[in-house]
């Protein structure tokens, strides 16, 4: 059984989708119907002013966040590394698999209860290491089919 260690660094992509959606939604907020109350503009300013400030916080947030490391089985066994702390969970046949983005859906191997979504964004690891992880996905995927 072959464990590979996968590092993250941050996504352009990510970037671009955060800045898309920004894009979106102030362009929405400005074609609203004119003049159906007064101050609309007014109130339509102070909307966009607190959106701006909460997306790019979260786009600062998005590019100085450093993800912890993981250790990955082709079978999905999932070993975050944090420090001196490990957490280990089990990739499962939820997770997805597209072009650009990974939907990864890990549950805790210690309680079955807790689980967690993870994105990994194509740009934001190694070819090598996006295929193993595809190929995780796909051999969880099969393992449920077989089953």
């Amino acid at each position: 059984m072959s464990k590979y260690r996968v590092e993250f660094t941050s996504s352009r992509l990510q970037l671009i989708l955060q800045l898309l959606t920004y894009v979106v939604l102030v362009v929405s907020v400005f074609i609203w119907q004119p003049n159906i109350f007064p101050f609309q503009i007014v109130l339509q300013v102070i909307a966009v002013i607190i959106l701006s400030f909460f997306v790019f916080k979260e786009i600062l947030h998005s590019i100085k966040k450093t993800q912890a490391p993981a250790i990955l089985s082709e079978q999905g066994e999932w070993l975050e590394v944090k420090g001196h702390n490990q957490t280990s969970w089990k990739l499962t046949d939820k997770s997805r698999i597209s072009s650009l983005l990974l939907f990864i859906h890990l549950v805790s191997t210690v309680n079955a209860r807790h689980s967690k979504w993870r994105l990994v964004y194509k740009d934001q690891v190694t070819e090598r290491d996006f295929r193993r992880l595809c190929r995780a996905v796909i051999f969880q995927q099969q393992r449920l089919r077989d089953n």
